[in-house]
């Protein structure tokens, strides 16, 4: 059992296809440049979790499958909340998120445990939480986007990428939601969409769809060709549309594309 966790870690991490600058709309690669550094903090601490945790993936694809997601968009979203960082905690004043998911001290108390206790977990005791944390919303998951308005707001927010998540109002508490997350407003049009929340996550996880199996068979037999992808997702690729929904390409005709937060 060692030997085959130790094998779906390298695969994990070992078969990562680097972005390129080409891409369908002009806010995408600035988004990568911008979102490099997380990316490559993310995957470093990543490899240490598999290093140390190796069975770290194997319960993730478990708790994946029961809760009816991807584990490519958990992947995502945990990259993007916490750079994989398992003692993450949110230093901003008054903030208590903790964790690979960051999850608040409400949050954690209605899940029997405090935001103190999760810092100290490890990798895989906190994929537990991120199973019951999830579990309202099985069978609703159906996006990279539905994954995370579930960790960013606490409920699915239903439409597709435009549909408006960060301010739902002219209130005080929206205004301040969406001053803490100004950043994910990519095109700065005073509003935070479910594309923008998705993309932000690709941009920093890079994780697009494929099965583990593969990337084992190719270590175990290089000289077989095996079809599927990464688990790594290239950002971009010459002649490929890809979605940070999914991390799916689709070939296409090269040629510029409108503007658009999604490279679809």
């Amino acid at each position: 059992m060692k030997k085959v966790g130790t094998v779906c870690a390298v695969a994990l991490i070992g078969v990562f296809l680097a972005a390129r600058t080409e891409a369908q709309s002009d806010v995408w690669p600035q988004l990568l440049a911008r979102t490099q550094s997380k990316h490559a903090s993310a995957i470093e601490n990543l490899e240490r979790i598999l290093r140390e945790h190796p069975e770290f993936w194997l319960e993730l694809q478990a708790v994946a499958a029961r809760i009816e997601t991807r584990p490519e968009w958990l992947l995502n979203v945990m990259a993007s909340e916490s750079l994989f960082v398992a003692g993450a905690r949110n230093r901003l004043p008054g903030q208590t998120a903790s964790g690979l998911l960051q999850i608040i001290e409400d949050t954690a108390q209605g899940l029997g445990t405090t935001t103190a206790a999760i810092r100290q977990m490890s990798p895989v005791e906190q994929l537990r939480l991120v199973e019951k944390y999830f579990a309202p919303f099985r069978g609703r998951l159906k996006s990279l986007a539905d994954v995370y308005t579930a960790v960013f707001r606490g409920f699915i927010i239903e439409g597709g990428e435009k549909a408006v998540v960060a301010p739902l109002d002219d209130s005080r508490k929206e205004q301040r939601i969406y001053s803490l997350n100004q950043w994910l407003d990519l095109n700065n049009d005073g509003l935070i969409t479910k594309g923008e929340i998705a993309a932000a996550a690709f941009s920093i996880g890079r994780f697009g769809r494929t099965s583990v199996v593969n990337a084992v068979a190719r270590l175990e037999r290089p000289n077989t060709a095996v079809r599927g992808g990464s688990l790594y997702a290239a950002a971009s690729t010459d002649g490929d549309k890809v979605s940070p929904q999914t991390g799916e390409t689709t070939q296409i005709a090269p040629e510029r594309q409108t503007r658009s937060i999604y490279v679809r």
